[in-house]
């Protein structure tokens, strides 16, 4: 047997070389594996399952819907889950995300549990293009496939309810509530804890920022955008010190992040955005008094002209003033998004203006149109279902979004616009299905089991086809809660 001082030199040699050999290999791979990175969570946390994820997240999305002021304008709804959903295609995984907006003037974003992710209209109106916006998304996107919220955060039935748990860290990612005070007083000091535990590190952030970039480049927009967001928000805020915007206080921003993001931009191929986006539209609905803030010789004769019509027509129809005549013009041409579409619906609907016989044969052609062109975008069934109750064709504009439902994404807005419908043909059991149908939509589980028992108390024992609904209905709520019960007492 040899001492390791009677190892020669050529043994030295041969070592060092399969070090070196080892080392290269580690390095290759982990470049190989660059879209996976590495786990930056504290070491004492364990990502929780996947049961765990899910009720977390539906807790965590009844919290919004019942704690929280959630935008409701359809147009903006469309309009940022259709971005969201367009980035998170670049993701390669199969998460269920689901977008919202909150109603606050705060500059925030988060992600929460089980690919929930908000964004406030602060930060909407914050972007100064589609870019940047798609950026902040792209960032909250990469939260979630990284997931960052299990790395930092670790659920045990002991701290709480998964309810009560969810109410508390939607109050500290949204930033509108003081999360020690009120519930998290009561829970022991709890919240404290959790606030520390749910604060992004900067490790987090540009893991975040890494994959957020490359999502970026990937759909098609400027991957200089996400540094060039956080480094304006980053200079306005060390310039006024007074009140550092809420997005700030979750996602720390430093010179070397900013850097960091530039130089993973430079290595991408740049993207010359169009100067004139439907981010513009969707703020002119957001604030009614938005004025544009691009230069003119930028923009082109007929996008001119369509920023002039939309903001007219916003203007128009807050005033109860006519349409404008470029309305219908403009609706009948080609939209990405159908932004004059659905303010000519509005109104129509909105305004007693008589229609002849042509323009209205020329509506109706125009609506199944766009029915197919956008079949995943809720604002012009229910928006058109608005117009035919209006003008007593209540069953017409029930049968337009049943015949809807199975197309779109996101129901429980058509849920609770059905339950209005039938509330006009006083249709109880219908009500109270489509109530607990939207209760169900956004996790609200127990809520969705209240009005499952209401239709059944005033159910048409004729009914079959009801019955096997509300049948059906029945076991999947049973199944939630049996489920959430054992989860909170393992």
């Amino acid at each position: 047997m040899h001492s390791v001082a009677s190892i020669k030199n050529n043994d030295y040699k041969a070592i060092s070389l399969k070090l070196v050999l080892a080392l290269w290999i580690l390095l290759l791979t982990f470049s190989a594996q660059a879209e996976n990175l590495p786990d930056l969570g504290s070491p004492d946390l364990i990502e929780y399952d996947h049961q765990t994820e899910q009720e977390l997240g539906r807790a965590f999305n009844t919290a919004l819907h019942t704690q929280y002021d959630i935008y409701k304008d359809l147009e903006v709804n469309a309009y940022i889950r259709e971005l969201g959903h367009k980035l998170a295609s670049y993701t390669g995984n199969n998460r269920n995300y689901q977008f919202y907006i909150i109603k606050d003037s705060s500059i925030n974003a988060f992600a929460g549990p089980n690919g929930v992710i908000g964004i406030h209209t602060g930060l909407i109106e914050a972007t100064q293009s589609e870019d940047e916006l798609a950026a902040v998304i792209a960032h909250e996107i990469s939260h979630v496939t990284q997931n960052h919220l299990s790395r930092r955060y670790e659920y045990s039935n002991t701290q709480g309810s998964l309810n009560s748990i969810a109410t508390l860290i939607a109050a500290i990612l949204i930033g509108t509530q003081d999360p020690t005070a009120g519930m998290a007083t009561l829970m022991g000091g709890m919240g404290y804890n959790i606030q520390q535990q749910l604060k992004n590190s900067r490790q987090h952030e540009s893991e975040a920022d890494a994959i957020g970039i490359k999502l970026l480049n990937k759909a098609g927009y400027n991957p200089h955008a996400m540094g060039a967001f956080f480094g304006r928000l980053s200079k306005a805020n060390n310039l006024n010190t007074h009140k550092t915007p809420e997005i700030l206080r979750t996602h720390p921003v430093s010179d070397n992040r900013l850097a960091q993001a530039e130089n993973r931009a430079q290595t991408m191929k740049r993207i010359i955005s169009e100067p004139v986006s439907h981010l513009q539209f969707i703020k002119m609905r957001i604030k009614d008094d938005y004025k544009l803030k691009i230069k003119q010789p930028e923009l082109t004769q007929n996008e001119i002209q369509k920023l002039n019509c939309y903001q007219l027509g916003i203007s128009h129809l807050k005033k109860d003033l006519k349409k404008p005549k470029c309305l219908i013009k403009m609706a009948t041409q080609k939209e990405s998004f159908p932004v004059f579409t659905t303010l000519l619906i509005r109104f129509y609907t909105e305004q007693n203006t008589k229609i002849n016989k042509q323009e209205l044969n020329d509506f109706k052609k125009l609506i199944k149109f766009k029915l197919e062109l956008y079949p995943n975008n809720p604002s012009i069934p229910i928006l058109y279902s608005r117009y035919l109750q209006k003008n007593g064709k209540t069953k017409e504009a029930i049968k337009l979004l049943l015949k809807t439902e199975n197309k779109l994404s996101y129901k429980y807005e058509l849920y609770n616009e059905l339950a209005e419908l039938y509330s006009k043909t006083k249709q109880e059991s219908y009500i109270d299905i489509n109530l607990a149908k939207e209760n169900l939509e956004i996790g609200n589980i127990e809520k969705s089991q209240y009005f499952i028992k209401q239709a059944k108390e005033t159910l048409n024992t004729n009914n079959n086809k009801l019955k096997q609904e509300i049948f059906i209905l029945e076991n999947k709520i049973y199944k939630l809660l049996k489920n959430k019960d054992k989860k909170e007492k393992q």
